[in-house]
């Protein structure tokens, strides 16, 4: 199999509003690039300061957040967990979760979705 190094960089990602009405960059997906692995995507995600995403759930997929900068509130089934720097925190497939920005700084974090995010998988509440 041939070597290779594919390098992104997350300011240079286009952004988009996703159905929980984050701004998110799809930073690795094997359905957008040939990757030698195909079992997971990552995306990077960003909540602008006192702003949330809505209630939702990914049905047959598990996702970690993995705090980059800023601090806020996972909801996962109504329970709070703490986002902030270094944090990573895992969401079982079907949880329901909305994440809350209450700071005055934007919330950055990547989203690691197994088996890859997949738009027919997402459920808004």
């Amino acid at each position: 199999m041939e070597q290779y190094i594919v390098v992104k960089d997350a300011g240079e990602l286009e952004h988009f509003i996703a159905g929980d009405l984050c701004s998110l960059a799809e930073v690795f997906h094997p359905k957008n690039e040939e990757l030698p692995f195909n079992g997971f995507s990552i995306s990077h995600a960003e909540i602008l300061p006192h702003g949330s995403t809505i209630p939702h759930k990914l049905v047959k997929s598990s996702e970690v957040y993995w705090i980059i900068e800023g601090c806020g509130t996972v909801f996962i089934n109504g329970r709070p967990a703490e986002l902030k720097k270094g944090r990573a925190v895992v969401v079982p497939p079907s949880a329901v979760q909305y994440a809350v920005n209450d700071s005055d700084q934007k919330l950055e974090f990547l989203c690691i979705v197994s088996p890859p995010w997949d738009k027919s998988d997402e459920e808004i509440i």
